[in-house]
């Protein structure tokens, strides 16, 4: 969990995340449109319309789901651990339900502060919850009625309850928690012990990703061995800040404080990276994601026709095929926003296509890892996207930049050791 706020029922239910009625002082939780804050802002909106749409558009549930419910911290600080097993069920197909409870949108929303470093963490998350949502599979978030509580709406406050209790932000969540067990099996996601503990005292199940957690751990935890876990992906080390490295609390079984030492590393499932080469791939995920979606927003019609049936049947093996612009490699998007681009749009090298390459890409010259390139060459790297996003009049690019840039500093200040 984050600070706890009290804005969350100044909020009338048709303008979501519109934070502080008359008289109410801005704690500095939430910007306002127009700063470096708007993209974040302006996403957690979309992420809350999308929780709260009509519910004969949304798909069904599973009658066999089984739903994980998301504290902030897991978004914030095992937020590769949550992605991997995502993807890892999707591949599968096993039905298992993410749950973003509209007290965690607000939390992210407040991750503005650059000197935690939190604000970098809170993009990635965002970007990745705002696709996640949309595609309507494995995420979801917590619509205003999806609450136990009598008024029927989480964002409206019950006659006697605080909103300013410590206990404040935790309560939102458990009431998520409970209103989805429901006849449904039901597992809080959180490294929040306090937090836990009143879960498992409510019948919550609680799953804490332990210090070399992954998909594998948080399979086994809800499924135990009624799955092949070796399915699921073991460990991988993530670029994490100084202070995300230190042990991990975690509740055992018998509620006790228990911690998850360096003595716990998996063997011979993975290999040690520099921060640098570690960041430079959440730098490869995170802005191929923005450079897709900028795509969506400038591209209209064009870049949502696919080739029909009849046109496929006359093309040859090697003609170019009209794809969905969800279905581009970073290198298309980047060839599309250069050449339909207001203004022109001059690339240094690295160029955009060759940085943001995954380390050693089979069959494409120039790929590498994060240390392999020098600090100037991520300067330019990263300009160019700069420059892109520039042209387009793109806050989400701009804004990922400049609360980067504290994250490059940290990694190049580290002595290089072996890997």
């Amino acid at each position: 969990m984050l600070a706890t706020t009290n804005d969350y029922f100044n909020i009338h239910s048709s303008y979501p995340l519109v934070p502080f009625a008359a008289g109410i002082s801005n704690p500095g939780r939430v910007a306002a449109p127009g700063t470096k804050h708007t993209y974040l802002h302006e996403t957690l909106l979309q992420i809350d319309h999308l929780a709260n749409e009509d519910v004969e558009m949304q798909a069904p549930l599973s009658e066999y789901a089984i739903f994980l419910v998301l504290d902030t911290n897991i978004l914030l600080h095992h937020f590769e651990v949550l992605a991997q097993f995502v993807d890892d069920v999707e591949t599968l197909s096993l039905p298992v339900i993410v749950i973003v409870p509209g007290a965690v949108v607000y939390e992210l929303d407040g991750c503005t502060e650059e000197s935690n470093g939190l604000a970098w963490f809170a993009r990635r998350a965002t970007a990745w919850l705002l696709e996640k949502i949309r595609e309507r599979r494995s995420v979801k978030g917590q619509a205003q009625e999806e609450t136990c509580k009598s008024t029927r709406n989480w964002k409206i406050r019950e006659p006697g309850e605080m909103s300013t209790s410590d206990m404040f932000n935790d309560n939102l969540i458990l009431d998520c928690c409970l209103y989805f067990s429901r006849g449904r099996p039901t597992f809080l996601c959180s490294a929040d012990n306090n937090l836990c503990i009143t879960s498992q005292a409510q019948g919550i199940p609680t799953i804490t990703p332990s210090r070399y957690g992954s998909s594998r751990e948080m399979a086994q935890s809800i499924y135990g061995d009624k799955v092949e876990l070796g399915r699921f992906k073991g460990y991988r080390e993530r670029y994490r800040t100084a202070r995300d490295s230190q042990p991990t609390a975690v509740v055992d079984d018998d509620d006790k404080m228990s911690v998850d030492d360096e003595g716990s590393v998996p063997s011979g499932e993975w290999k040690s990276e520099h921060p640098v080469n570690m960041l430079h791939e959440a730098v490869i995920d995170h802005f191929s994601r923005l450079l897709m979606e900028l795509v969506g927003k400038v591209g209209g019609d064009e870049v949502r026709q696919r080739s029909t049936a009849q046109e496929e049947a006359n093309l040859s093996q090697h003609a170019p095929r009209r794809r969905h612009y969800t279905e581009w490699s970073v290198s298309d998007c980047l060839e599309f926003l250069i050449r339909k681009a207001p203004a022109p749009v001059k690339m240094a090298n690295p160029r955009p296509e060759v940085f943001l390459l995954k380390a050693y890409t089979r069959g494409v010259p120039g790929s590498r890892t994060g240390r392999e390139w020098s600090r100037k060459d991520w300067m330019v790297g990263l300009n160019n996207l700069r420059e892109i996003s520039l042209a387009w009049k793109d806050v989400s690019i701009q804004e990922s930049l400049v609360f980067l840039e504290p994250h490059i500093d940290y990694v190049f200040s580290l002595p290089l050791r072996a890997t």
